[in-house]
């Protein structure tokens, strides 16, 4: 394979940024269309829950398997299935059928578990190594973009044209950026291992087990027989827990507790998203710079936990601009951590291994996303306070903080070592 163009870090970071923007916004827009249009389905508008439950779990498993097929078929060309699976969950969508709703929630699944291990090989090859941190960032600021732009440009279409017409607008964009990452295969995707996938003749009649084995089984295993990968798995399922948390319950509690209106709570969500895109791409700077990105991670566990404190001791009543800080302070950590994350795992794997890491490593962090939820409502059945539930969960970056940073020197010291 010829060298990269000199171009090939902006391109790849052009691509991945386009695909996990992409998406987000796809799993978004259920949630976003909703209240509109479940009436339609038979249902209520809250039973979109479920739908994003079967996409979370759908992408717990396709992040899981697509190592493998990464490897075999690049990077970018599971990047463009990933935006096919998203599509066809966009017709499925708006053809007003219950059973294809299901269909749709395990395509949106699909599509959304593939991005990032496709994009940790991408961007582990092509960016600079002495800015990995901050490409790494730059490109996690597509979730909550992703998400912003489905507030904003769904409901506009809801003005303008059909819903069902919306959906198939959506679908017709996915498959054109598709078509269109295409043409940078040729920069981005590593020479392919032609040997995936294609088991023995003694392994044929067992074909589905050896792809479950390799794809699944294997890369698990690889992430808790290894302590720098089992600690990193600890840290993005407890900082993806702790995300969910804070994002889906901040503006219960400020409605609930502190008495504020739902417009102004939902503007400090809002809010909360923008600092995150600003956080995560200042983090990455700083990952890339001046703080070791175990150690960050550590510093950004303890202080999503006293964010959190903070939060729950905030007295009703408390001036704007007190909210503001605190809401800010959390948004700041744990909701930014991500870029960091990603940075500090590529350079624990082999160039090799990337992708199939990235996917199991993944699949721990939605596990906390799936958990936080339902962990949450748990809590708040037990404290009745959602202030004495964040208190509770806050012990739990806090604890991951402080073992990440009592370890990360080792982590630094053993990562060195293996690459030497």
């Amino acid at each position: 394979m010829s060298s990269a163009p000199p171009n090939a870090p902006v391109i790849a970071l052009a691509v991945t940024l386009a695909v996990q923007a992409l998406a987000s916004f796809s799993l978004a827009v259920p949630s976003v269309l909703a209240p509109a249009v479940a009436g339609e389905f038979g249902m209520q508008a809250q039973h979109v829950g479920w739908l994003v439950s079967i996409a979370y779990l759908s992408a717990m498993l396709g992040g899981l398997a697509c190592g493998g097929f990464s490897r075999r078929y690049g990077p970018v060309r599971m990047s463009q299935f990933a935006l096919l699976s998203l599509a066809l969950a966009m017709v499925c969508c708006a053809l007003t059928s219950g059973w294809l709703l299901l269909v749709a929630g395990v395509l949106i699944g699909i599509g959304y578990g593939i991005p990032n291990p496709t994009a940790a090989d991408i961007l582990s090859r092509h960016s600079p190594r002495e800015r990995r941190g901050l490409f790494f960032s730059i490109k996690q600021t597509g979730v909550p973009a992703g998400v912003a732009i489905t507030g904003v440009l769904m409901p506009l279409l809801l003005v303008l044209i059909d819903w069902r017409a919306a959906l198939l607008l959506m679908a017709c964009i996915l498959l054109g950026v598709a078509l269109l990452i295409g043409r940078a295969r040729r920069t981005l995707d590593a020479p392919r291992d032609l040997s995936i996938h294609a088991p023995s003749a003694s392994q044929a009649s067992t074909g589905f087990r050896h792809t479950l084995r390799v794809n699944v089984w294997q890369p698990l295993r690889g992430v808790f027989a290894n302590p720098a990968l089992r600690r990193l798995g600890l840290v993005s399922l407890v900082f993806a827990f702790t995300q969910v948390v804070y994002l889906s319950f901040l503006v219960s509690a400020l409605k609930l507790e502190h008495q504020m209106s739902l417009a102004a709570a939902a503007a400090l969500l809002s809010a909360s998203q923008v600092v995150s895109m600003l956080a995560r791409v200042g983090w990455g700077y700083v990952s890339d710079r001046w703080v070791d990105p175990g150690r960050l991670l550590g510093l950004l566990g303890v202080g999503m936990s006293l964010s959190l404190i903070a939060l729950a001791f905030v007295p009703v009543g408390a001036s704007p601009a007190l909210m503001l800080a605190v809401t800010v302070a959390c948004a700041g950590t744990a909701v930014s951590w991500n870029g960091v994350f990603y940075a500090d795992l590529v350079r624990q794997v082999p160039p090799g291994e990337v992708t199939r890491t990235t996917g199991a490593t993944q699949f721990l962090t939605f596990l906390g996303g799936v958990t936080g939820g339902a962990g949450f409502v748990g809590l708040l059945s037990l404290t009745g306070s959602y202030s004495a539930g964040f208190i509770v969960v806050a012990l739990l970056p806090l604890v991951t903080g402080l073992l990440t940073l009592r370890s990360a020197p080792r982590a630094r010291q053993a990562s060195i070592s293996g690459s030497s």
